[in-house]
């Protein structure tokens, strides 16, 4: 099964969110790889940093930084991990420009989209639909199903006519995938590592992750 964490927008959390879904995978035990194709290579850096920090700690799964510019050694790529047991997981570009990304997007299973509650990031997500629904009508074997995260929600802010809005929002963007539970903004996520996942990250990610889980779940027994 591959996972693709993306968005037209960086900053929303996508390589955040990615790790800790693949920490939440590795805890129950489930064979976990995640393929860093992120033009900055965050989780490939941080893993670095990780295991010069913490020596003492077990590796909970693999990161393998990957270069997308090259679109057939993508192709490639996925063709490979196609064929991998357990679940790969992809942290894709925040730019839609690059040729590398549509072998990703057409092979992959799932496609994690977070996004937050600010227009541009509202619009930045609408653009990711429609260059998604383009791919979909170029390549007709995409199978790709699109599962929403509204990262960062602060509860304490959203005047009425602005809920509005975001529940008009949400209702409309449901026509293109489902809805996981909203991710609170939490000053915990904020000190993830690709090591471990603290008690407190947990209680905060696990309602999004287990739904997550139980789509993939569904997948597999379809």
């Amino acid at each position: 099964m591959v996972i693709t964490f993306g968005n037209q927008k960086g900053g929303v959390g996508k390589t955040t969110l990615c790790t800790l879904f693949a920490n939440y995978l590795a805890k129950k035990g489930m064979k976990t790889l995640v393929v860093d194709c992120d033009n900055q290579q965050t989780i490939s850096e941080k893993r670095r940093l990780d295991i010069k920090k913490k020596p003492e700690n077990n590796v909970p799964y693999a990161v393998q930084a990957f270069d997308i510019n090259k679109v057939q050694d993508v192709s490639n790529m996925m063709r490979m991990i196609k064929d991998l047991d357990g679940t790969v997981l992809i942290d894709s570009p925040g730019s839609l420009t690059q040729q590398g990304l549509l072998p990703i997007f057409v092979s992959t299973d799932y496609v994690v989209c977070p996004f937050q509650y600010e227009p541009t990031s509202i619009n930045s997500t609408v653009t990711f639909i429609l260059f998604i629904q383009k791919l979909r009508e170029r390549f007709p074997q995409m199978r790709a199903k699109l599962i929403f995260v509204v990262n960062r929600v602060d509860k304490r802010y959203g005047r009425f006519h602005e809920r509005e809005l975001w529940t008009k929002t949400e209702e409309r963007l449901s026509n293109y995938g489902c809805f996981a539970p909203r991710v609170e903004s939490k000053i915990d996520l904020q000190r993830y590592n690709t090591l471990e996942v603290s008690k407190e990250q947990s209680a905060i990610v696990t309602p999004t992750f287990d739904f997550i889980l139980n789509k993939l779940s569904e997948e597999e027994q379809a």
